[in-house]
């Protein structure tokens, strides 16, 4: 089994639970408006049902459902304890309720419940799971919800594997039928107008390596005609086959990925390999219903914080619905529902995998990116806001360039690397790299970080140059290593084994090129 079960797609090397917990009211409460429910959905025959709930009994069935119960927190940081009282979930008029609701409670701080320290949280609502009594690999999924609303509020309809065959999240695969945010509140969208309602749905894919080496892929979309996903019901359904997902709301296709863009990375008889064919998505996954409140998304999205105005909220599930594919059940095949309108998601192919060599982070001159990057580094994101963009561009006389573009507050830019020991560069060795911002806010700052694992982790400020000008930038890699992590008093990056060589990190919104990323000495 894995260390790591319950891990959602927004942990990584940093650490955000210190501005996830409960704010004052941040705005003008709000309500639920007209009903704008979507049609009712009837699967095409090709698709055969082989498990389902309606709800239509007195209460929620011990057969097909098991509540979690914990004040683990998601492992991201949320502030509500799981529980099995009727008072977070029960069936009543031919539906599933799952309540959140303004109350502290104590309970196991550990993901299953068991263990004998207690956390103690300021919310309670309730996560249902099928595993073990309904656990599926391919087929058609429905899920027919209404979400909750209000800042702080974090609805999930996904799945996770039962065997996790890989290994520990995410390198045996996650599957989010249906997430969102925050629904109802001023949108933080990018370049949405002015107090624009927060209403997009997420459908998600994690894979890759174990935690913290995962990788996410997701599409986002907004329903017609500005409906709210909080004022209705509407049908959540995934069509899962070999080699292929498939995203839907109302029977609207909106997301396709398929297995060239995503990975399984582990370890086998002690070396890293590669799942074979459309692994980790090729092995049985259970259903989970939950509703979160705050955490490291909903917290520092919208408004940020939690509102505590709002509460109790709830997400109601008319019912579930699971299909095999009648043409082809062991491969999912043959019964596809698709538009041409809907979003291919690229995902990210499986990285080759290199062995360092002896000379690898070597002196005098380790050079990370010039035109390209080196071939045992990965770049990526951590982007809890989903506000950090990165691209390569060309610019005269330099080639290629990284340019990144922060709007929010939390996240950053990395190169993850094979863990390695840099100790040879805290005598007289540098971190140099070429420096422009195009713009910034005022209040915002730049740092650079290397860490070997949060809290492990040390940094330093960057001096800006005057806006639009490239500069040489050098900081002396033993001044970074011995300044500490000024998150974390007293804790520092371990040279001999760190794992991301190179992170910069705007403190807020900017625009900002870098190029000739290097160690020298």
């Amino acid at each position: 089994m894995t260390n790591f079960p319950y891990r959602r797609a927004l942990i990584a090397t940093a650490v955000v639970a210190a501005v996830s917990g409960c704010s004052s009211k941040v705005y003008q409460p709000i309500s639920q408006g007209p009903d704008t429910s979507g049609p009712m959905i009837k699967a095409p025959k090709t698709w055969t049902l082989v498990w389902n709930d309606e709800f239509s009994g007195a209460a929620i069935d011990k057969s097909k459902w098991s509540h979690e119960e914990n004040c683990y927190g998601g492992g991201n940081a949320e502030r509500q304890c799981y529980t099995d009282r009727d008072v977070n979930s029960f069936v009543e008029d031919g539906k599933l309720h799952i309540v959140a609701r303004d109350f502290q409670f104590t309970g196991p701080s550990d993901p299953e419940g068991k263990s004998r320290r207690k956390a103690t949280l300021p919310y309670t609502s309730a996560r249902l799971r099928t595993m073990n009594k309904g656990d599926w690999q391919y087929g058609r999924f429905e899920v027919r919800a209404k979400l909750p609303f209000g800042q702080g509020t974090w609805p999930a309809i996904w799945m996770l594997p039962t065997d996790y065959v890989y290994g520990g999240w995410a390198a045996s695969g996650e599957i989010d039928i249906v997430e969102a945010v925050n629904l109802k509140t001023p949108t933080d969208e990018l370049g949405a107008e002015p107090g624009k309602e927060e209403a997009r749905i997420h459908g998600t894919l994690h894979y890759g390596r174990e935690w913290p080496d995962n990788v996410s892929t997701a599409a986002e979309y907004h329903l017609p005609d500005h409906v709210n996903p909080a004022d209705g019901f509407h049908t959540y359904a995934i069509e899962w086959e070999k080699n292929e997902m498939r995203w839907y709301i109302d029977d609207i296709h909106y997301a396709t990925q398929r297995s060239d863009g995503w990975f399984s990375q582990y370890k086998e008889g002690g070396k890293i390999v590669t799942g074979e064919e459309d692994a980790p998505f090729n092995q049985r996954f259970h259903m989970i219903l939950n509703l979160a409140i705050g955490g490291s998304w909903a917290a520092n999205a919208n408004e940020g914080g939690i509102d505590d105005s709002i509460f109790p909220q709830t997400m109601e599930v008319d019912y579930v619905r699971v299909y095999e594919c009648a043409k082809d059940p062991v491969n999912g095949k043959g019964c596809a529902t698709v538009s041409e309108d809907a979003k291919f998601v690229a995902g990210t192919p499986a990285p080759e995998i290199i062995i360092p060599g002896p000379d690898y982070a070597t002196g005098p001159e380790f050079l990370l990116y010039g035109d390209s990057l080196d071939k045992h580094l990965r770049s990526k994101e951590y982007d809890p806001q989903f506000k950090v963009y990165v691209e390569t561009k060309q610019a005269e006389g330099r080639g290629d360039i990284l340019a990144i573009k922060k709007t929010g507050d939390i996240g950053n830019f990395y190169f993850e690397s094979p863990e390695v020991n840099m100790g040879e560069w805290m005598s007289g060795g540098d971190i140099v790299f070429d420096l422009l911002v195009e713009e910034k806010d005022p209040a915002a700052n730049l740092m650079l970080k290397v860490d070997s694992g949060w809290p492990a982790a040390s940094d330093v400020d960057v001096e800006i140059p005057p806006l639009g000008q490239w500069r040489e930038v050098r900081i002396n890699f033993a001044d970074l290593i011995n300044n500490g992590n000024r998150f974390a008093p007293g804790a520092k990056a371990n040279v001999e084994g760190l794992k991301n060589i190179f992170v910069i990190e705007p403190t807020g919104p900017m625009v900002l090129y870098i190029d000739n990323i290097r160690y020298e000495k």
